[in-house]
């Protein structure tokens, strides 16, 4: 299934220290109009995708229900990407109504101290009541970027996430995009050892756990529980900005067209780089590696660090 991550305005709330979409408290005068935004759903239509709705903060965006009511009625799975600070009793139930199917809440940290220092004062207690709004009404999961600030929370990430009934757990392994430093990196080593301790916890735990942006997860868990196939931008997954720039994923800007100028579909199934990703002609180690098929590594994370995206994984620490 395709995977459309749109990122439906450039406003926030927040102002975290990572943000890739270098969001604001303003929206872009630029964005998506209502009529252009749902003629690009009508356009995605027929690929029955899976589409998220992401930010900045979509609940921030004044037609964000009716967007995505009518994604819901072209037949999608919408789902909906949050800070939770926004959600009240009375959004839950428009949520529910509304027809999307999931909500993921970012947290940075399994305590106020470790969440509030990314995010802002009240940040972590504002998202833990968003969630509680949503409780019984919309399945909702938890998302955690991993940085060097909070590399050694992954135990209490899980057990987080346990107490407050989230469906599902994905772990985010930051790439230096937007406002993601190059200091806030974890080190190949490091990355390897907590892909490691998050299988360990997948082990033992009653969740669905996903790994992003680290497709080495799939050597580590084994066939069957990694997500098999290595990185998905531009194969199974696909970014929309703000503007209607496509990308093939948020954390890799090389643009590759505009919703604007050309449909969709004829983007998806024509850009060069896009069809370069999927024949996946890998260089370096990447591409000697035997696990390539399996991994692959991340393509975003090698275009930020060579400009080559067909290049090695400057995140994975084998020698072959």
């Amino acid at each position: 299934m395709l995977i459309v991550a749109w990122e439906v305005t450039a406003a926030c709330n927040l102002s975290c220290g990572y943000c890739r979409a270098s969001a604001s408290p303003l929206p872009d005068p630029d964005e998506l109009s209502t009529k252009e935004a749902l003629s690009f759903l009508d356009s995605i239509a027929p690929l029955r995708p899976m589409l998220i709705l992401s930010g900045g903060e979509p609940l921030l965006r004044p037609d964000i229900f009716q967007i995505a009511s009518h994604g819901v009625a072209l037949g999608m799975r919408v789902s909906l990407a949050s800070n939770g600070t926004t959600l009240t009793p009375q959004v839950a139930d428009e949520i529910a109504a509304t027809g999307i199917s999931r909500v993921s809440i970012s947290l940075d940290g399994a305590t106020a101290k470790k969440h509030d220092q990314s995010r802002g004062k009240g940040s972590f207690q504002a998202a833990l009541q968003g969630i509680e709004s949503l409780r019984g009404k919309v399945d909702f999961q938890i998302n955690n970027t991993l940085t060097c600030k909070n590399e050694f929370d992954v135990s209490d990430i899980f057990d987080l996430a346990q107490r407050e009934g989230a469906c599902a757990l994905h772990f985010f392994f930051l790439v230096a995009t937007g406002r993601g430093r190059e200091a806030d990196l974890i080190t190949p080593k490091r990355q390897e050892e907590l892909l490691q301790e998050i299988d360990r916890e997948r082990s033992q735990r009653p969740i669905d756990v996903q790994v992003t942006c680290a497709p080495q997860y799939a050597r580590i868990a084994g066939p069957g529980k990694g997500r098999a196939g290595g990185c998905l931008a531009g194969k199974s997954f696909v970014f929309i900005s703000r503007k209607g720039d496509v990308y093939p994923c948020g954390y890799f800007p090389l643009r590759v067209g505009t919703i604007r100028e050309k449909n969709f579909i004829e983007i998806w199934e024509n850009a060069p780089q896009l069809r370069a990703l999927r024949e996946r002609a890998l260089k370096g180690k990447c591409g000697r590696c035997s696990f390539s098929g399996t991994c692959g590594g991340c393509r975003a994370r090698a275009y930020a660090e060579t400009g080559d995206f067909l290049g090695p994984d400057p995140a994975c620490c084998l020698e072959v």
